[in-house]
């Protein structure tokens, strides 16, 4: 293990602070993401739908297709390379450098991290199942192979996520500020805002818990100097989550849940985000892990 301290992560693009750069990189990305949602995903599902033919996806019924599903998580797992060469393009930094401080994803530190993590996450899981059923078992060929299948797409598409919001933006606005404290605030709750408006949802519980994630992944990837937990952690909980409604046979039926029961998983990502602050014992930047 190399004990050098690399610089923070949030600030890694203080050298080019400019405010054009903040808001190209914000409306790239942004952008991309919009095309995906708004654009890309409806005719690439429908694409998907009859090469696997099923009935394909239509967008006056809610009901989401396997086809819609999968165009959904791939496409957003393709803002990793497109927020890599954003930050390239706008800022002269290497696309390696946005997985973390030490300029590549460093899977030591999502390994040290699964220490937290999946310990926290099979006790959730089991409450989880307790608190809100999904259903009885479906065991089909289908279900069994779609369940397979998210088990690798479903963690690309949090990725994205991350690389955009903890990635990109979450640097981008960081470089704006000359105080570190400053930096890392304003950061945070931009993101977090902008993450929780991007899902949709005028709930206020389903709202205030996109927010506080957004939140616990920022403070997770200011600690540890780059998105391997964030990532890890996103992604647990999206598969998780996925891969109960699918076995349920009930991926037609996802809906964003209300409610106070939401304060569980909101008191999960927080204790996660505690044990990974203690995790790592420097306050901002990490030592660079060999991966």
């Amino acid at each position: 293990m190399n004990n050098r301290i690399e610089p923070s992560y949030v600030r890694a693009l203080r050298a080019r602070p400019q405010a054009w750069r903040t808001a190209l990189a914000a409306a790239t990305g942004l952008g991309a993401l919009a095309l995906v949602l708004f654009v890309a995903v409806v005719p690439a599902g429908v694409a998907l739908d009859r090469l696997l033919g099923v009935e394909p996806f239509d967008p006056n019924d809610p009901s989401i297709t396997v086809g819609f599903w999968l165009a959904g998580n791939l496409l957003l797992a393709a803002l990793i390379p497109v927020c890599g060469l954003a930050q390239w393009a706008i800022y002269r930094e290497r696309p390696g450098t946005l997985s973390s401080v030490a300029g590549r994803f460093r899977w030591r530190v999502m390994a040290l991290a699964a220490t937290v993590v999946v310990p926290v996450w099979i006790v959730y899981t089991a409450v989880l199942h307790l608190i809100m059923p999904f259903g009885s078992l479906q065991l089909t060929t289908a279900t069994i192979a779609l369940a397979l299948v998210a088990i690798v797409v479903v963690p690309l598409q949090s990725a994205g996520e991350e690389y955009l919001f903890r990635g990109l933006l979450f640097r981008a606005v960081g470089a704006r500020f000359r105080r570190p404290g400053v930096s890392l605030a304003v950061s945070t709750v931009v993101t977090s805002l902008a993450f929780g408006a991007i899902h949709g949802s005028l709930d206020p519980w389903a709202l205030t818990s996109y927010v506080f994630s957004g939140v616990c992944f920022a403070l997770m990837t200011q600690r540890t100097g780059g998105l391997e937990a964030a990532v890890l952690v996103h992604a647990v909980n999206n598969t998780v989550l996925m891969v109960s409604m699918i076995l349920a046979d009930r991926l037609d039926d996802v809906s964003v849940v209300t409610g106070p029961v939401l304060v569980v998983p909101m008191v999960v990502m927080g204790l996660t985000t505690l044990g990974l602050w203690k995790l790592h014992s420097k306050p901002n930047p990490t030592r660079a892990v060999a991966s």
